[in-house]
């Protein structure tokens, strides 16, 4: 007789084969042999991941392309694309491109040339071309500039690493007219390609700090979308001194003086000490009343003036290099010095700039200060901080103050190499080769920081003794995690309040066999939807982790795609986390040219209208709706599914019916024209928003851009950059197998409304060997039978399930064959399915999916028969 068994969780993700007698920990029970194009759901459950969207070619060099995240603020968000001296910029999915042009001409021949009035592109501009008519092969693509002449030039494929390659337009359609191109926006870059694993950040709202050893820190700066600007930080005062000081003595004596005169801008910032001013052989105000005036040249943009005065001499000129004490401020260019005794505890600012001769390494903002870290050589260990809210100004004083720039040092044993400095709650966090410390004012605790940095109050303390190496830490709530020294192990590190100290935990050691012998040489986390963190390992292997320390969820998984991803990065968009990859493919010019790097963004996992939203392809496209720009209103379906729609604008025409219209998670129809505001539609697939309480069940009134209405085609465009390869493809929810793309298009088999289409993927989930928690009579080493499996799902089409990869079986209710333009429903519940009954003894079970369809398990329940038993 067998017995039902349940796994209710995988959340622990794929556990390595070392785990695999390890039943006496808890985490065995919730994790995964193989958990594959999977990840764990934090939820319930294990998904399978979404596909990417092909974004654009990278051009320039075929060297390591690097993202890096530029966030302004929630809205304001860039993902900055570096490659061999460039750097090109993403937002919400699109290329930031230039002026427009408008298209005069497309030729149609062996060599394309595109004639676009006042464009002055220049060979070897990556350009975007759209909206052309009568030429879909040339709308939302990218080429490369070559051969200008005039308004005119080549169109070469960007799949060429030096552009040679001329598009043959030859079979396109006839240009009608129509269309604009656009230059994408590009700015130049001291870093080569073969610098960008050590280009290190730190941002401020619109501006951010660049470092590498082999160059001087960089400003990167946002003033709007198409205007950005990266040059030299410039260390100092941004305030001017005076060039002149004149001083007016009121009376002739024995005395001399001198004065010296800086200035405050609007910036607050203090300038050094200007010219100096002297009166010699003048009153001694100590011993005779009197006045002196001190006035100098004006300067424009200053909020006051500071001037210095210095200790009266009788014995002749005071020398220039004399100390200067405060006498007082002023906002004029006039001071009156009626015997006021200098505050030497007070005095002009000296001038520093510590990377004059050296490049920092590492970056932070900490305490309104920028910190800047390792200066490589002997200077691996040290550190600078700059004056409280002017982060380029290193000026100190003599004798030092409060808001003097900072210069320290982490004193050890052994060097402690910097390699990323994080400000956390207790004080800034500096991670280096050795181990991680603490940089803090001295006071403690975790409200106050530590207490304010200054150059008195400086402490360097030590606390984990593991090191880091150069890839950034991520931080997550309360929680630094970091790559491990030698770059093969994961760490968090956290604050404990009890002992007073950092310490961490290896967090991959579960999971270890996705790590050994490998190095992660990229990562990002992105927070919404699932919490998890993308991380590539140097092999092409993309890992995932779902991390919820607060419930303790640790869970690793693999992905694989058909190419190596290079580079990750995630950015706010809207209300998730956009993640982004550079992703190398292979070339569609063929198997002579090297990789192709393609920038792509993973996906959203949503399904407004079912399965037909799939997106589970990789390098994919998907065709664009039609969302006219009215509201519509919609009647409640009568007894044959007739529903009557009424835009409150002109929207509808006559050559609509047969068209299908999508709103409220419903599909229709168009069936009949009334109007340009009225048209009648049958559902194909029912609305499921519904006017709340409404006891006629009538749909949601949709807005603009909520509904679409698509004419049905069969032809899909835009695919040039998967030329010659054999896609996957998901119209209308319906699966379409062996089709391969050619002069960048494909032909389906039926007219549908909604295509995706791009490089599949395999996806697979394998239960650990099954045990029961029995210490005693353990079911480990015995041979089991599965006779049947029950699956639960959720939103889940084309599983298969099986004891081992080799012999699998489509579970029925979940691969159903549907007719094209028909409603493909996604599975919520249970299903069962009957499978090969042979003995063995891992018991496990496998489940995969070939098609490009979503899937999360949220549990399995197989009906186990335990052999070996003892009569």
């Amino acid at each position: 007789m067998s017995e039902n068994v349940i796994q209710p969780s995988f959340a622990s993700g794929e556990l390595s084969p070392s785990l695999f007698a390890r039943v006496d920990v808890a985490k065995y029970h919730s994790g995964a042999a193989r958990m594959r194009n999977m990840f764990v759901d934090y939820r319930s459950g294990s998904s399978t991941r979404t596909g990417t969207e092909y974004i654009r070619p990278t051009v320039q060099g075929q060297g390591p392309v690097r993202l890096v995240r530029f966030q302004q603020s929630v809205d304001v968000t860039y993902v900055l694309e570096f490659g061999d001296h460039y750097l090109r910029f993403i937002s919400q999915g699109s290329s930031i491109v230039g002026t427009a042009f408008p298209i005069s001409q497309i030729t149609k021949a062996s060599q394309a040339v595109m004639s676009a009035p006042g464009s002055a592109f220049v060979a070897g501009d990556l350009v975007f071309s759209s909206n052309t008519i009568g030429m879909p092969q040339a709308d939302g693509r990218y080429f490369i500039v070559s051969n200008v002449a005039g308004p005119s030039f080549d169109l070469r494929n960007p799949a060429d690493p030096v552009g040679a390659v001329p598009i043959n337009s030859t079979n396109w359609g006839t240009y009608l007219g129509g269309g604009i191109v656009q230059r994408v926006f590009t700015i130049p870059t001291p870093y080569a390609s073969s610098e960008l694993a050590l280009l290190k950040f730190s941002q401020r709202t619109s501006q951010m700090n660049l470092t590498h050893p082999n160059h001087p820190p960089y400003v990167l700066t946002l003033i709007s979308a198409t205007n950005w600007t990266l040059a030299p930080a410039v260390f100092g005062s941004t305030a001017i001194a005076p060039f002149t000081v004149n001083v007016t003595a009121s009376g002739s004596g024995p005395a001399f003086y001198k004065y010296t005169v800086t200035s405050v801008d609007q910036n607050g910032q203090e300038s050094q000490a200007g010219a100096i001013g002297h009166a010699d052989n003048v009153i001694d105000l100590r011993t005779t009343s009197g006045s002196f005036q001190i006035s100098w040249s004006p300067i424009g943009g200053v909020s006051a003036f500071n001037v210095y005065g210095a200790t009266p001499s009788l014995l002749g000129s005071v020398p220039d290099a004399t100390q200067f004490g405060f006498i007082g401020t002023t906002t004029s260019n006039i001071f009156i010095d009626s015997n006021i005794a200098p505050d030497f505890t007070t005095t002009p600012p000296i001038h520093d700039n510590p990377f004059a001769t050296f490049n920092p390494g590492v970056s932070a903002y900490f305490q309104q200060r920028l910190v800047y870290g390792n200066g490589g050589g002997d200077e691996v260990d040290h550190f600078w901080m700059s004056k409280p809210g002017a982060y380029y100004n290193f000026d100190i004083s003599n004798p030092s103050q409060s808001d003097d720039a900072v210069d320290g040092k982490l004193v050890s044993l052994e060097v402690n190499e910097i390699k990323s400095m994080i400000p956390m709650p207790t004080g800034l966090i500096v991670l280096t080769t050795k181990g991680a410390w603490q940089i803090s004012g001295g006071a403690g605790g975790v409200a106050t920081q530590g207490g304010p940095i200054t150059p008195t109050t400086l402490i360097a303390t030590a606390q984990a003794y593991i090191g880091a190496n150069d890839v950034p830490p991520i931080l997550i709530n309360y929680d630094i995690l970091f790559v491990q020294q030698k770059g093969s192990i994961i760490r968090d590190l956290a604050y404990n309040i009890y002992s007073n100290i950092y310490t961490g935990t290896d967090i991959s050691i579960l999971s270890n066999h996705l790590f050994y012998g490998h190095q992660i040489l990229e990562w990002a986390y992105a927070e919404e939807p699932f919490k998890i963190v993308w991380c590539i390992r140097e092999d092409g292997t993309l890992l995932s982790l779902t991390i919820l320390k607060e419930q303790d969820m640790f869970g690793w998984s693999r992905h694989d795609t058909f190419g190596d991803f290079k580079s990750v990065a995630t950015v706010t968009e809207g209300t998730v986390d956009a993640t982004y990859f550079v992703v190398d493919r292979p070339n569609p010019l063929g198997p002579n040219y090297p990789p192709v790097k393609q920038i792509e963004r993973l996906a959203e996992r949503e399904f407004p209208f079912g399965a037909e939203d799939t997106w589970a392809v990789d390098a994919g496209v998907k065709t664009p709706a039609n969302t006219p720009n009215a509201t519509i209103t919609m009647t409640a379906p009568d007894a044959t599914g007739f529903v009557g729609v009424t835009a409150n604008a002109a929207v509808f025409s006559s050559g609509m019916i047969g068209w299908i219209l999508r709103a409220g998670g419903g599909i229709l129809k168009v069936v009949s024209f009334g109007g340009t505001t009225v048209v009648g539609a049958k559902i194909i697939q029912p609305i499921t928003e519904l006017i709340p309480n409404d006891p006629q069940k009538r749909p949601d009134i949709q807005p603009p851009g909520k509904w679409s209405i698509d004419q049905p085609f069969m032809h899909v465009f835009g695919l040039d950059h998967l030329e010659g390869q054999k896609v996957s493809v998901l119209a209308d929810g319906g699966v379409v197998n062996g089709l391969t793309v050619v002069d960048g298009s494909i032909t389906l088999p039926a007219p549908v409304t909604k295509v995706v289409v791009g490089l599949g993927f395999q996806a697979q989930l394998q239960t650990m060997p099954l045990d029961l928690g029995q210490e005693t009579n353990t079911v480990q080493g015995k041979r089991k039978k599965i006779g049947a499996l029950t699956v639960r799902v959720q939103n889940s089409r084309g599983v298969k399930a099986g004891r081992t990869f080799d012999h699998l079986v489509p579970i029925k209710e979940m691969n159903r064959v549907t007719a094209m333009g028909t409603a493909s429903m996604l599975i919520t519940g249970d299903e069962r399915v009957i499978i090969d009954p042979l003995w063995d003894v891992p018991g496990q079970i496998c489940l995969q999916v070939d098609d490009p369809l979503p899937v999360t398990v949220l549990g399995v329940i197989p009906e186990v028969i335990i052999g070996d038993t003892v009569k």
